[in-house]
């Protein structure tokens, strides 16, 4: 219970822009458990990305994934800086549960 409570209460400082969690870009062969906070995940091999998995920043604890492949729909594109930052395009819209809207930029959620 502490551990949900804490992760809703820096959710509520980053959407107020006090504490801002930088995003950064880890390869992966298989999608780790549990998966840390600020990691976006680029499941993968020999070099060609199919999905992009992270936890929810709004702090519902739910795992979010994105397409990478172009031929399926709906695609996202990730790029990273050289510090790793992620960039995710275009924004993700969860729906239901908390029902989050962000734009991830330079590793930086940016609310819709």
């Amino acid at each position: 219970m502490l551990t949900k409570l804490w992760s809703r209460f820096r959710t509520w400082l980053d959407r107020k822009g006090y504490w801002s969690t930088v995003y950064r870009v880890e390869h992966v062969a298989d999608l780790p458990d549990p998966l840390k906070r600020d990691k976006v995940y680029v499941i993968g091999d020999d070099g060609y990305d199919w999905s992009a998995a992270m936890l929810c920043p709004g702090g519902c604890g739910k795992t979010l994934e994105m397409n990478l492949l172009p031929d399926a729909k709906p695609v996202w594109r990730l790029s990273k800086d050289a510090g790793d930052a992620a960039t995710l395009h275009p924004s993700v819209w969860l729906k239901t549960g908390c029902t989050c809207h962000f734009v991830l930029k330079n590793g930086r959620v940016r609310w819709v």
